[in-house]
C-alpha cells in the first residue's frame, strides 16, 4: 500500500512539474512555479512518510490483536488462526466506479464492491468494520482528502449481498454536501476489519469519475 501510495503522489509532483516546465518554457518558468512545485513534492514526501509510520504502526497492533484474540479462544498460539476460515486479504469488484442517482449529469459517488478473501483464493461472507478514504492525487498533499466513510460491523452487515454469481459487500460512497471532487481521478483506500481475528487487511484502486458540467467548465476556463 505505502509503495503505491507513494508513486502515485511523487509521479502526480513531478508530472506537475514537467508541466510547468513544458507550458513555460524551460528558460522562462517563473520562479513562483518552480518554488510551488517544488513546495508540493516537499509535502508529498512528507505524506508519504507519514502513511509509512502510520502503516508500521498499524501493523504492529494488528499483531498484537491477533495474539490477545487467540489467547482468548484458547488457541495455542496466532499462527492457529491461520486454520480457521477467515479473510487475509480484500479486493475490490471490477464494476466498482462511479454511480450515479439522480440521472443528472456528473456521478453522485463512488460504490465499491467489497470481497473478502480467504487464503484458498474464495470470497467468503465475515464480519468487520470498513474505512473507506477517497483521495485526489491531482490536488496538493495537504488538500487530498475528498471525504472519509466508516461503516461498523451492522451496517457492514446489511450492505452484504450474495448470490450465485457474486458475492461482496456493496459499499456507497456518496459525495460530502457541496464538496463534488474537482478532479476526475480518485483513489479509492479501503480498510476492513476483521471482526473474528482482529486482522487489518487494505486495499486500494484508482477510478475516472464523471464530473458535472460546471466542473468541467470551470477546469476548461481556468488561466494556463
Amino acid at each position: 500500500m505505502t509503495r503505491h501510495v507513494r508513486s502515485t503522489l511523487l509521479t502526480t509532483s513531478v508530472c506537475a512539474a514537467a508541466l510547468v516546465l513544458a507550458g513555460a518554457g524551460c528558460n522562462t518558468v517563473p520562479a513562483e512555479k518552480f518554488q510551488d512545485t517544488q513546495r508540493q513534492l516537499q509535502l508529498a514526501q512528507e505524506k508519504v512518510q507519514s502513511l509509512e509510520r502510520q502503516l508500521g504502526d498499524q501493523q504492529q497492533a494488528n499483531q498484537h490483536t491477533q495474539e490477545q484474540v487467540a489467547h482468548l479462544r484458547g488457541l495455542p498460539n496466532p499462527e492457529a488462526m491461520d486454520e480457521l476460515v477467515t479473510p487475509v486479504k480484500i479486493e475490490l469488484a471490477g464494476r466498482s466506479g462511479g454511480y450515479n442517482t439522480d440521472e443528472q449529469a456528473g456521478d453522485d459517488g463512488l460504490v465499491l464492491y467489497v470481497q473478502p478473501i480467504d487464503r484458498d483464493g474464495h470470497v467468503i461472507k465475515a464480519a468487520g468494520t470498513i474505512k473507506v478514504t477517497v483521495l485526489d492525487p491531482l490536488s496538493p498533499p495537504n488538500r487530498n482528502v475528498v471525504a472519509m466513510y466508516n461503516f461498523d460491523v451492522p451496517t457492514t452487515r446489511k450492505m452484504w449481498y450474495g448470490r450465485l454469481m457474486t458475492q461482496h459487500f456493496t459499499v456507497r460512497c456518496p459525495w460530502p454536501t457541496g464538496q463534488i471532487p474537482i478532479h476526475d481521478e480518485l483513489i479509492a483506500h479501503v480498510v476492513f476489519t476483521d471482526l473474528l481475528t482482529g486482522r487489518v487487511l487494505t486495499t486500494e484502486h484508482s477510478y475516472k469519475i464523471k464530473l458535472p458540467p460546471v466542473i468541467e467548465s470551470t477546469k476548461t476556463e481556468q488561466p494556463k
